[in-house]
């Protein structure tokens, strides 16, 4: 069982072939509005959670669109905030992708990105708007007998400035419209089907809060273009607070957001409150993150009272992919040389759950001061069912509470049996750790 972590496989085939949470319908949507658009000169605004899937749909969709004859180039902004240089970072991946597509625009288009690139340095570069004569000490220093005229040399310097600065601005405006010509043509060159190049930005709401706000102005100012449509992958949320934290907390980062974006959308959610569609994307989930399947009656009972908890505390497909994740990390610390460790897997289960779910939970099985009641209330009415994997998790709860001596002076039944050799290190004659064991095991995998 391998512990590192795996991305969704896109099959070029069939980019949704791994569709678990059935997002293909919303590509196909996507891909219309693209269709309706082919000048370009769009942006769509993609919102959804962490951890919901927004690069793997992005990644399945822009197969998709492969298979269209759409051009599409994605960028993961969250690798180039580093460089802090929007535009540079940016121009570069546009000529990147046309290298590889042997697009004859790409060397003009790279020419005008140098210009543009240069004149953006000029201007960053420009400290004072105001130079004054640089002979004028020189005349204070060997001319003192003659008198000058300082209001009139302020004068004459503060004209040559506002030359400079109409000129330069007159320059500004050329180069930057010999550039998005450039661009237009390139993005026209790159589709055989008379379809606008897609360029999706993705992780715009992990950069640091003056690259995404700058990123979303250099679109909007330079890139946005005839033949372009942008695709904004996002938290929207969690952009509107870069957008404060960049202008300020007065701002209406919310309305300052939509300026800028012409189809707002959102990532569909999965419905898992259906239990068959919760039950398909769970077990592609255990095969997805490579967890061993049917390797043992432990193990399978495991999973269904995975399945069962999962209901019970009406997991998000995020969290349960957190809890399986978890679970993971403490199977894969198991020495399954022993016994049978369905108490184990058991428990385990629970913790990855409660984990996720419950943190005053947590911190009160971490600190020794959880009762049974806390830790059963509830947790056994689900929906309505009842469940034999349920009822043993309610026994070895019980028996996590009982002390070495109950167990050398009872009767010995099965389930007593085989909890107490999964846990025999963890039992003392006070108190019990097996919980609070199971919660360090799992917090010494966490990331970090």
């Amino acid at each position: 069982m391998e512990l590192r972590r795996h991305n969704v496989e896109v099959n070029d085939a069939d980019p949704f072939a791994n569709d678990w949470l059935e997002r293909k319908g919303f590509a196909d949507q996507l891909t219309n509005i693209i269709e309706n658009n082919k000048q370009g000169e769009v942006v769509i605004g993609l919102s959804g959670q962490w951890g919901e899937g927004k690069t793997t749909f992005v990644k399945m969709w822009q197969k998709h669109m492969e298979t269209k004859d759409i051009a599409s180039i994605y960028f993961d902004a969250f690798e180039y905030d580093y460089l802090e240089d929007v535009f540079l970072s940016l121009a570069i991946e546009i000529y990147n992708y046309a290298k590889v597509n042997g697009l004859t625009a790409k060397e003009d288009y790279l020419n005008k990105s140098k210009n543009t690139y240069h004149l953006l340095q000029a201007v960053i570069a420009k400290t004072s708007p105001i130079n004054i004569d640089s002979n004028f000490q020189e005349k204070l220093t060997h001319e003192e007998s003659q008198k000058i005229d300082i209001s009139e040399v302020i004068k004459n310097s503060l004209n040559s400035a506002l030359d400079n600065a109409f000129e330069q601005a007159l320059r500004q405006k050329e180069v930057f419209k010999d550039f998005k010509k450039s661009l237009s043509q390139l993005a026209f060159e790159a589709s055989e089907q008379d379809m606008p190049l897609v360029i999706i930005i993705d992780e715009l709401d992990r950069c640091k809060p003056s690259f995404a706000v700058e990123i979303l102005e250099k679109i909007k100012h330079l890139f946005l273009v005839e033949g372009v449509v942008f695709v904004l992958s996002m938290h929207h949320e969690q952009l509107e607070e870069s957008i404060k934290k960049v202008y300020g907390q007065n701002i209406d980062a919310h309305t300052y957001l939509q300026k800028f974006i012409d189809y707002p959308t959102r990532l569909p959610k999965a419905d898992l409150s259906n239990n068959s569609n919760r039950r398909k994307y769970f077990w592609n989930q255990v095969e997805f993150i490579g967890l061993p399947v049917r390797s043992s009656e432990s193990m399978n009972s495991s999973y269904e009272l995975f399945l069962i908890l999962s209901i019970r505390y009406d997991l998000s497909y995020r969290q349960l992919n957190k809890a399986l994740q978890n679970y993971k990390y403490l199977v894969a610390s198991l020495d399954t040389n022993f016994g049978n460790l369905y108490p184990r897997m058991f428990l385990m289960v629970f913790i990855s759950i409660l984990k996720v779910k419950s943190g005053a939970l947590i911190s009160k099985i971490r600190n020794n001061t959880a009762t049974y009641k806390d830790l059963v209330e509830n947790a056994l009415e689900v929906r309505g069912q009842n469940d034999f994997n349920l009822e043993v998790l309610q026994k070895l709860i019980e028996f996590s509470f009982l002390s070495i001596d109950s167990f050398q002076e009872a009767q010995y039944g099965s389930h007593e049996r085989d909890f107490y050799d999964n846990f025999r290190g963890s039992i003392g004659r006070r108190e019990n750790k097996v919980l609070m064991n199971l919660v360090q095991r799992l917090e010494s995998f966490e990331d970090y």
